[in-house]
């Protein structure tokens, strides 16, 4: 789905136009860090999707290692979302993960234009695992496993835009996102990148640089 991930997250949002199939909305990323990535959580409200989808549309929050796999819970719009069961002014929504195999999806769920879902990836003991949680409203909808790793470097959202799609209509605002590292980062919050007028707001450390926390990140329509 997203095959220039690594070009986003070790460079900034600044490379978002680097692929040639997709085009791209706003976007904020952090990375590369000089520690790895343990965990991250950040909630999404995404809007209501474009009334007529032209191709398709992903919006999402993604991690990668620059050279491995991207772990990302992906909203997702198409002319026809009936497949997970959603209408015209809803998205799918499924955990994922994108690498040298291709795609591999978790179950979908549904996901209304004024929900807040809540997306948690989480590196599990044997330090190779990376389990994605997906909830509305404390409900699981989407889970999936990956033995995606323990070097994630980089995290970022994306806009993404496939096939000629109708671009997002609605503002989106992630809020309350955590990302906890293995090992103080203290300069972190300096690898920030954003573009096409998206911001990240309200950004706090803990124990040195270890838990950042990015009070919100806001990325305009790309449609106004």
């Amino acid at each position: 789905m997203m095959k220039t991930i690594s070009t986003l997250l070790m460079l900034g949002s600044s490379a978002l136009m680097a692929s040639a199939v997709d085009t791209w909305g706003g976007a904020c990323s952090f990375g590369p860090t000089s520690a790895h990535i343990i965990e991250s959580t950040t909630t999404l409200v995404a809007g209501i999707p474009p009334p007529n989808q032209n191709g398709a549309l992903f919006l999402w929050p993604g991690m990668s290692n620059g050279t491995g796999d991207l772990v990302q819970t992906t909203l997702e719009s198409y002319a026809d979302n009936s497949w997970c069961g959603a209408n015209k002014s809803e998205w799918c929504v499924r955990a994922s993960v994108f690498g040298w195999f291709g795609q591999r999806d978790g179950p979908a769920g549904i996901v209304k234009g004024t929900d807040a879902v809540t997306m948690n990836y989480k590196l599990q003991s044997n330090q190779m695992t990376w389990r994605q949680t997906v909830t509305i409203d404390g409900k699981v909808v989407s889970t999936l496993d990956s033995d995606s790793g323990p070097y994630m470097k980089g995290w970022g959202t994306g806009t993404e835009c496939q096939d000629d799609c109708s671009g997002t209509v609605s503002a989106q605002k992630y809020t309350n996102t955590v990302i906890t590292l293995d090992a103080a980062d203290p300069n972190f919050s300096n690898t920030l990148a954003c573009s096409q007028g998206a911001s990240a707001t309200g950004i706090t450390n803990e124990q040195g640089g270890k838990i950042w926390k990015i009070a919100s990140i806001d990325v305009p329509a790309m449609v106004r």
